[in-house]
């Protein structure tokens, strides 16, 4: 028999004595085969080439027929040897032997449990070999074997080198020694081999988290950066396995596929419920721990899902979830094996690598999305402010305007009344003035209004209510106004009353603001249509028009607060652009809903209010008070105290041209005097005096002898319901709010002095 290295060896059937062979040679021919192989193991790298030459240079020391070397792996059910070299054997035995655990009865299995070598010159003779192996060893024609481990020098097993023979054989002392020079350095080897393996393995796993990392600090998309960690996995650990990454959605119910399968695969398992019922990702997920499943074959619980596995050709399943350093659950990691796979301890240190690495590339994305939307709401916040800044001095722009129109008007009536005070310019002049103050109380009125119902300070007054009434009433105030501008009005309405709850003043309100609108914003000879009925159990009011119309984004912004002046370009039609808003926040005080559609520019608009019908059964208590007898003001005695003079003067020669007895105070010092001394009937006081406020001049009029039977009237351009609250608190009567309704003013003293009288 001639070895691989050209030496020829005696036959093993009849070995011979030491003592009668010639040592010297034999010794001599043996060591210069270890320094051959020495050489050429020092300068081999391929490690595949280096193991077959440790084989070889084995059989050619131990004179032996087969040879192999195991390396030592763990296993899922512990240490096993793996065999890497096999030479003689035939292919069934290399695959019965291809993994050998402690527990089998061959030579390297009870040399790894019992850490030693093992010989045995003749296993038929051997009663501890299982029926199993020594039917493979009879098969084979192997008589005589042993099992050599490989040992570290610090004491670390690597794997086991075996050496058999066809014939019952026990080799030499000086065999053993020379066997053992060669153990020592295929342990050398191994080590050093094993060692720059995990180096380079380790070294491409930290290349693959490093570009993943990479990509991620570039911004690349996520499926990118979690590709190349699926990308890792399967050329590291290669052997066919696929990989993919799964994300659980915002809601922490799902999982949905990332990257890694194919698109038909990921289509079956995107959305998949976590829980505990699930498998693979969705129970991992649930649990918090890895799920390893080595043959979904063969695991019970994999039964409902054992046909995605067949379909998409899969025999193991590992899931692994992903947890953030601050231990949240994003995700979670599986592998999937073409064939029957046992987790090991460096499968899942390797993973674990990863799922680290997917982790911090997760929750970098998860961050940066987070303030790539803050940053988005930053940019809508600051625009929104803008446009508010924008649509706030374009407001006050026109509020300067509207100001600046009646003032000028009242001014130029007035230097008229100076200059040229003839009875024709008298009256023109003061029908004027009257026309300018009215406006410009509406204007107030308006900014008021907005002011409390955006606070919240409006209290409605509610009562039963015929929507169509209204509509009559807004309609009646506006008749004027439409038969300027020659609009044609048509009214739909209903025969029956469309009942509703609320406060008459400001359902009105909401009428005469849209249908004011409509006049405004049609051409002259347009046409309006107000419509009142009952749709879907709500009373609604339609108003509509062949107007200017509005665009889409108009439309959407109508009822913002300052957003007349995106309505037209003309200002010839004045006002705030206040009105739709007081229209929206009223309507939404009576529980109702408001909105406004439009085709276009010069297509027309329509607004649809809608408000809750009031209940059938309901009592009808709108009964209103018979209007009083107006009373006479003649000799009544009036103080009137404000200190602006021109107020107090003019108010005092309306009041006289009634006929009644008035004074006036510029203070509450002025004003108690002129009580206590004069004894008025009524007192018409302003709350912002110099000295004594209105309130203080009340509490001690009410204090005083006789206090109570005077009439108190607080008439201030404090008008929020606080100030009239402490005004009635302080004992006033009533609480007019400046600029007075003259007429308003004038039925109440009336009434009060009947009352009086």
């Amino acid at each position: 028999m001639t070895t691989p290295y050209g030496q020829q060896l005696a036959p093993s059937a009849t070995p011979a004595p030491s003592d009668a062979a010639p040592l010297t040679a034999t010794q001599l021919a043996d060591t210069v085969l270890l320094h051959q192989i020495s050489a050429e193991l020092i300068s081999q790298e391929d490690g595949g080439v280096i193991y077959r030459k440790l084989v070889d240079a084995a059989m050619a020391i131990m004179r032996s027929d087969f040879g192999s070397l195991q390396v030592l792996e763990t296993g899922a059910h512990g240490p096993q040897l793996r065999l890497m070299v096999a030479r003689g054997f035939p292919a069934e035995a290399e695959q019965f032997w291809g993994v050998v655990r402690s527990t089998s009865t061959c030579s390297s299995g009870s040399a790894l449990r019992l850490g030693e070598r093992f010989m045995c010159s003749d296993v038929t003779a051997d009663p501890s070999t299982s029926e199993e192996d020594l039917a493979m060893y009879r098969r084979v024609g192997l008589v005589a074997v042993q099992a050599t481990p490989l040992v570290t020098r610090g004491g670390r097993l690597l794997g086991m080198l075996s050496t058999h023979w066809r014939s019952p054989y026990r080799p030499t002392a000086d065999q053993f020694r020379l066997f053992d020079i060669l153990v020592r350095q295929a342990a050398d080897l191994l080590e050093r081999s094993q060692t720059e393996a995990e180096l380079r393995e380790r070294e491409a796993w930290m290349t693959g988290q490093k570009e993943a990392m990479q990509a991620a600090m570039d911004g690349e998309p996520l499926p990118t950066s979690l590709g190349i960690l699926v990308r890792t996995a399967t050329h590291e650990l290669d052997d066919g396995v696929r990989a993919a990454f799964y994300l659980v959605d915002p809601e922490g119910k799902r999982l949905n596929h990332v990257v890694g399968m194919g698109n038909e695969y990921a289509k079956e398992v995107s959305g998949f419920l976590i829980g505990p019922e699930s498998l693979a990702c969705g129970l991992a997920a649930s649990t918090g721990t890895p799920v390893l499943t080595s043959d979904v074959r063969e695991e019970p619980r994999w039964e409902p899902w054992r046909w995605l596995a067949e379909r998409f050709g899969y025999r193991a399943c590992w899931s692994f979830p992903i947890h953030t350093a601050a231990g949240t659950f994003v995700g979670t990691f599986a592998l999937y094996w073409p064939v029957p796979c046992e987790a090991t301890p460096r499968h899942i240190e390797l993973v674990g690598r990863l799922t680290q690495t997917a982790a911090i590339i997760i929750s970098r994305d998860s961050e940066a999305t987070a303030r790539r939307r803050t940053a988005a709401a930053l940019r809508e916040s600051e625009a929104a402010l803008r446009d508010a800044a924008r649509r706030k001095d374009e407001f006050l722009a026109m509020l300067a305007h509207e100001l600046r129109n009646p003032i000028a008007a009242i001014r130029n009536a007035s230097y008229l009344l100076l200059n040229s005070p003839d009875a024709v310019s008298t009256s023109r002049c003061s029908a004027l003035i009257d026309r300018q103050v009215t406006l410009l109380t509406d204007l107030v009125n308006d900014l008021l209004d907005v002011s409390r119902i955006t606070r919240g300070l409006i209290t409605l007054r509610q009562e039963p209510c015929d929507l169509q009434s209204v509509a009559h009433h807004a309609l009646a105030s506006l008749q004027p106004m439409i038969g300027s501008k020659g609009h044609e009005l048509e009214l739909v309405a209903t025969g029956e009353p469309v009942r509703v709850v609320g406060d008459p003043g400001r359902l009105e309100q909401i009428a005469l603001n849209l249908i004011g609108n409509a006049v405004k914003y049609t051409d002259p000879g347009g046409r309006i249509r107000v419509a009142v009925g009952v749709e879907d159990g709500n009373a609604e009011l339609r108003v509509s028009d062949n107007g200017i119309g509005m665009s889409r984004e108009v439309t959407e912004r109508v009822f913002d607060l300052f957003a007349q002046a995106e309505r037209g370009l003309a200002r010839s039609q004045g006002g705030l652009g206040v009105g739709l808003t007081i229209v929206k926040q009223l309507v939404e005080l009576h529980g109702g809903t408001v909105r406004a559609q439009s085709d276009g520019p010069g297509q027309g608009s329509e607004f649809i209010v809608r408000l809750p019908l009031r209940s059938r059964d309901a009592v009808d208590d709108t009964a209103a008070d018979e209007p009083s007898r107006a009373g006479s003001l003649v000799a009544r005695r009036i103080l009137v105290v404000d200190d602006r003079e021109d107020y107090a003067d003019s108010l005092a020669v309306l009041l006289e041209i009634q006929g009644a007895l008035v004074r006036t105070a510029r203070d509450g010092t002025g004003a108690l005097d002129l009580i206590h001394a004069w004894r008025p009937e009524i007192v018409l006081l302003d709350l912002g005096l110099p000295d004594i406020d209105g309130f203080e001049v009340a509490r001690r009029v009410r204090h005083a002898p006789g206090g109570d039977a005077v009439h108190l009237i607080a008439i201030s351009g404090y008008g929020q319901p606080d100030d009239v609250k402490r005004a009635l608190e302080a004992g006033f009567d009533r609480h007019f709010i400046k600029p007075v309704e003259i007429a308003e003013l004038m039925q109440w003293l009336q009434a009060s002095s009947r009352v009086s009288t």
